[in-house]
């Protein structure tokens, strides 16, 4: 299934979430991400930016606020966006999900979008949860649209 999904979103979302990253350095920042799916692609229309909240190291893992995730959900079922997925940093420089994003994905279908932020540079990678197996993180194809 790699490479079937195309991931979306603009490239004032994809800055801002760059920011958010090179901010949180050496700490891993994370974000609900808030859009739509349609078929074989998911457009990411809002980060909500949380605290991380991790009991671990904050260097090389992250945790959503759980009060914030609660809001988001909240909202979604009075109408407001979904939450399609979750955005987080990898001060390491990797855009790639470690054994810990995987252990941690527990929501199907999910969208994980990774900056790997390292050198004055950053990249970022676009996964997708499996819908039988969440911890199977699927490539996608990232798409970044002008505003």
């Amino acid at each position: 299934m790699a490479g079937q999904v195309n991931v979306r979103l603009s490239a004032t979302l994809l800055e801002m979430l760059e920011r958010t990253a090179w901010q949180a350095e050496p700490h891993e920042a994370c974000a609900l991400l808030l859009g739509e799916v349609g078929g074989s692609e998911v457009k990411l229309t809002q980060a909500v930016v949380t605290d991380n909240v991790t009991e671990g190291n904050p260097e090389t893992s992250f945790e959503i606020d759980p009060g914030m995730h609660i809001l988001m959900q909240k909202a979604a079922r009075a109408g407001g966006p979904q939450i399609v997925g979750v955005w987080h940093s990898h001060p390491n420089g990797v855009a790639w999900p470690s054994d810990t994003d995987r252990a941690q994905s527990v929501e199907p279908g999910w969208v994980w979008l990774i900056s790997g932020v390292r050198d004055g540079m950053c990249e970022h990678g676009a996964f997708r949860a499996g819908t039988g197996d969440p911890h199977q993180l699927d490539e996608c194809m990232l798409k970044v649209s002008s505003d």
